[in-house]
């Protein structure tokens, strides 16, 4: 409840800027709320897919700040979890965001803690699974946006861990970009980056991890009825444990994606075959861990790795199938949106399912305070 208490006093707090803006030039009232609830299933007993487990939460994340001179804006607000089941606690968990942004036609910057969902690139189930982006939904450090007419740029850096006793320090550069081809702008190429730094702690010493990863593709959307939209990834990672290893390990692969959808109903196949993408998931050649760095270290689906023991079969092929059968829409003036479906996926072997469902809920609102000059 004191936690609660300290986060409502911050938001108040941030209504008193209000005050202070009176002479600024064209000046708004943001207000803000999203609820969002999230419940994740999976059943992967007997297969190399990943662990079974289910996720059931929501988050709610009031906002409130400024606008002026219609470009910038300053805004506070906190988001609060609860995991259902979990009784022992009011809050299972309260983050502040707090961020300026400029915003102009054809350029955005934002500066602070921001909502994840203020990044415009691609970036697959590879970069991060849609675990980790709920529960991971806020940027720590800077954004840069560049739309043009027939594509996009951004570039990030994220400080996801602080240097101390209880974390490692961690920083993520992400970087994604798009280009519409030809006329009808049927074609499009792309690309989405990261360069992932894990580092280690006051209690670990000498202990660094590189991840990056390159993930050019192409693909085509069009209308035939159906809506279609095929991309082809190609993927190259770069990884290494600096303590134990000298030479940089590569695996690689490629990835293909098929989404049919009409009224909301959609089929969604991923087919990917290629190397074990996350070699240090569940075992590394450092014997400090020999659990390996799991989701420390990589936040993306495990569907791109195995479990392997080990034993240098870290390199060996891996092939999955994910085929998704699910509806996705919006309701009341965009301000409701459902995401629903049940997936069938293939290890290769061995068969498993997931069902996911996620209602978000986004309500805003802007209150003028001064006069358009």
């Amino acid at each position: 409840m004191k936690l609660f208490i300290r986060h409502i006093l911050l938001v108040v707090a941030a209504s008193l800027m209000v005050a202070t803006a009176q002479a600024q030039e064209n000046t708004k009232l943001l207000l803000g709320v999203n609820f969002d609830t999230f419940f994740d299933n999976t059943e992967y007993t007997g297969t190399n897919l990943g662990e079974s487990g289910t996720i059931f939460s929501a988050r709610l994340t009031p906002t409130i700040g400024i606008e002026w001179n219609e470009r910038n804006s300053l805004v506070v607000g906190a988001d609060l979890f609860t995991d259902f089941g979990n009784d022992t606690k009011f809050l299972s968990k309260a983050r502040p965001q707090l961020y300026y942004r400029f915003a102009s036609p054809r350029v955005k910057a934002y500066a602070g803690i921001f909502d994840r969902k203020e990044m415009k690139g691609y970036y697959s189930e590879l970069f991060f699974s849609d675990a980790y982006r709920y529960y991971e939904n806020r940027v720590q450090g800077v954004l840069g946006q560049y739309v043009g007419e027939r594509g996009y740029a951004e570039l990030s850096v994220d400080w996801c861990g602080m240097y101390s006793a209880e974390a490692r320090e961690r920083f993520r550069v992400l970087s994604a970009g798009r280009y519409d081809i030809g006329r009808r702008r049927i074609f499009y190429a792309g690309y989405a980056l990261q360069l992932f730094h894990f580092a280690g702690s006051e209690t670990i010493v000498g202990s660094v991890v590189d991840n990056a990863i390159v993930n050019p593709y192409i693909g085509a959307q069009f209308n035939a009825f159906f809506d279609f939209d095929i991309k082809l990834h190609g993927i190259v990672t770069m990884q290494r444990d600096r303590a134990v290893e000298e030479n940089m390990h590569t695996p690689s692969g490629a990835l293909l994606q098929l989404r049919i959808s009409k009224w909301g109903i959609y089929l969604d196949e991923q087919i990917y075959s290629g190397k074990n993408l996350m070699p240090y998931y569940y075992s590394a050649p450092n014997e400090i861990f020999a659990n390996g760095y799991g989701s420390e270290l990589y936040a993306g689906s495990t569907l791109f790795g195995t479990k392997p023991t080990w034993s240098g079969d870290r390199d060996s092929s891996h092939t999955f199938i994910d085929t998704r059968i699910g509806y996705c829409n919006s309701f009341f003036d965009d301000t409701v949106r459902l995401n629903t479906f049940i997936a069938f996926q293939c290890d290769g072997t061995n068969w498993g399912t997931r069902q996911m469902l996620q209602l978000t809920v986004n309500l805003f609102q802007k209150v003028q305070l001064t006069k358009k000059r």
